[in-house]
């Protein structure tokens, strides 16, 4: 006979009911359960809860089910605000409290650099919560729908879901999808930006002309100063945790007088303005062509050298002068060469602001593996309360 494989059904039967105890929670924020030793992932459960869950999806190695009863609830479960919660796969964690969301959070940076980086010993502090947990995003991409409708994706059959208000949005960006419900187009999507500082909001991309949309420029206020941001540039979508990364990136390069800093994936300059500020002398280096014409708006009479380009590319151009180095990478971390070139430049400090903490493990170990650098600390940031998703801060010394 040969070897099961990984698409083949398993022994945990998918037409009734099965009692679990949920012990842990995965990156992704599904609960986790042991059966018959395989990994069940329950997503809406929360550790220390026990249920019957019904299985649908069965693997050699792992199964995946939905909670049918719940038999013993945790204490952290609480009513979501979104009517949509169960349905949408937007967010993940409203079933619980913030409080415990927090914890969770950090446990999941904390295995994940222990597992896939091997940092067993290294402090990861407590989660920084949200000042909001509803209502903080200033940005949304909506979905359309074959009728023009707009929305997001049903979690678990990815087929489009109309919706018409998200409470994690501001305020203004719910109305403005009920004023524009209906004209989206089938297949693409649409963007929505609001800034509380300026009272602008974007639609993006225009709607036919049909009705009247934002500029193509927003400005958003961070710290104090104001920032240019085109409809197709990243921004960070949660203002007041986007300052808590800068406040504590800045002070993990300090002290950066008479230092040459290197902001790799700079984007539109956030962090890069307030080095400058501190820095002899600043680099910025960012892919995106629209991100590179608002830095240049946003670092303008600061002196700071900006050059456009892939980051694995444009590294290995510097010279060896590069004294501090601070990283803000997409979702997927660097690619190899940036890597490569981070060891060849050989900066005193690496403070790598991380969205994914399992591409941020496997990157800390390949800079940390050839003993050139020490992993001093990692703070997990929460930049996206109600969702799995988590931000995390971490600075490497050189020994």
């Amino acid at each position: 006979m040969s070897a099961q494989s990984e698409e083949e059904p398993a022994a945990i039967p998918s037409d009734q009911p099965v009692e679990l105890q949920l012990t842990d929670i995965a990156h992704g924020g599904k609960a986790v359960a042991r059966q018959e030793g395989r990994v069940v992932f329950v997503p809406f459960g929360i550790p220390g809860e026990t249920a019957e869950v019904e299985i649908y999806r069965s693997r050699r190695r792992y199964a995946e089910g939905e909670i049918r009863r719940m038999l013993s609830p945790s204490p952290d479960r609480v009513q979501p605000e979104c009517p949509y919660f169960y349905t949408c796969g937007g967010c993940q964690l409203q079933h619980i409290a913030y409080s415990r969301q927090l914890e969770l959070k950090r446990k999941v940076v904390a295995d994940l650099l222990a597992r896939v980086g091997g940092f067993r010993e290294v402090p990861v502090y407590a989660t920084l919560g949200s000042p909001r947990h509803y209502g903080y995003r200033n940005s949304a991409r909506f979905l359309g729908g074959r009728r023009g409708d707009l929305g997001y994706t049903d979690w678990r059959s990815n087929s489009f879901l109309r919706v018409d208000t998200c409470p994690i949005m501001e305020p203004p960006i719910s109305l403005e999808l009920q004023r524009v419900q209906g004209l989206g187009t089938p297949g693409e999507s649409l963007r929505v930006r609001y800034s509380e500082a300026t009272g602008e909001t974007l639609v993006w991309p225009p709607i036919n002309g049909s009705v009247p949309d934002g500029q193509p420029v927003m400005h958003y206020d961070l710290l104090g100063d104001s920032f240019q941001v085109s409809a197709e540039s990243f921004f960070q979508v949660n203002i007041s945790q986007a300052e808590t990364l800068i406040r504590l990136s800045l002070e993990r390069l300090r002290p950066m007088a008479g230092k040459t800093v290197l902001d790799a994936y700079c984007g539109v300059g956030a962090f890069t303005r307030f080095v400058a500020l501190e820095a002899a002398r600043t680099i910025g280096i960012e892919e995106s062509p629209s991100a590179v014409a608002d830095a240049r708006v946003n670092l303008a009479g600061l002196g700071v050298r900006l050059i456009e380009g892939r980051t694995e590319d444009q590294l290995a151009t510097l010279g060896p002068d590069i004294d501090l180095v601070l990283l803000d990478p997409p979702r997927t971390g660097c690619a190899p060469p940036a890597l490569d070139a981070l060891l060849a430049l050989a900066p005193e400090k690496i403070v790598y602001v991380s969205c994914d903490p399992a591409t941020l493990a496997r990157d800390l170990k390949t800079l940390c593996s050839a003993g050139a650098y020490k992993l001093v600390d990692v703070q997990p940031v929460d930049m996206f309360p109600q969702t799995y998703h988590i931000e995390a801060v971490a600075t490497l010394h050189a020994r």
